[in-house]
């Protein structure tokens, strides 16, 4: 009932009169996926794609601040030549 038509397994858990945790454990048995299960692990996998595009992004930023600092650094030692 739970995978087949989708339903909520606390609901399915009452209607039949069994704990939900019971349900859970049978299904993890079976090795079924509970509902969501999929969507959760598919949002976990595009959060981690975006997180690790800004992470690229922001370290290519970091650089390109550290050469500018050291340019700007050997320029004021050069103008600062009497």
């Amino acid at each position: 009932m739970v995978i087949e038509q989708g339903r909520q397994s606390r609901e399915v858990a009452k209607e039949l009169g069994i704990c939900i945790d019971t349900l859970r454990s049978w299904l993890k048995a079976a090795g079924a996926s509970m509902p969501g299960q999929a969507d959760r692990q598919n949002r976990d996998a595009k959060r981690l794609r975006e997180l690790e595009t800004e992470n690229r992004a922001l370290r290519k930023k970091l650089e390109e601040k550290d050469e500018a600092i050291d340019i700007l650094k050997k320029s004021v030692g050069i103008l600062s030549k009497p």
